[in-house]
């Protein structure tokens, strides 16, 4: 199974700063990670949350790692 590139970020940050970097609850990061990508929104240009969190692990976790996840549905 690959690296789930949001556990690491957690794992990084904590999950509460992790949410609010992103501007959201902790409930929607922890959504994020059982299903190991971020929300449509993010492909769709709606939200940034893969940029916010490259910014916020020093580039660590790059945007195109988040982005280049597979999507399970």
């Amino acid at each position: 199974m690959k690296n789930n590139r949001i556990t690491e970020a957690i794992e990084m940050l904590g999950l509460q700063k992790l949410a609010t970097v992103c501007g959201v609850t902790y409930q929607a990061v922890k959504k994020w990670e059982k299903r190991g990508r971020l929300p449509r929104t993010e492909w769709t240009g709606e939200t940034s949350y893969a940029t916010q969190i490259e910014k916020a692990t020093d580039g660590r976790i790059s945007r195109k790692q988040l982005i280049s996840t597979p999507s399970a549905e």
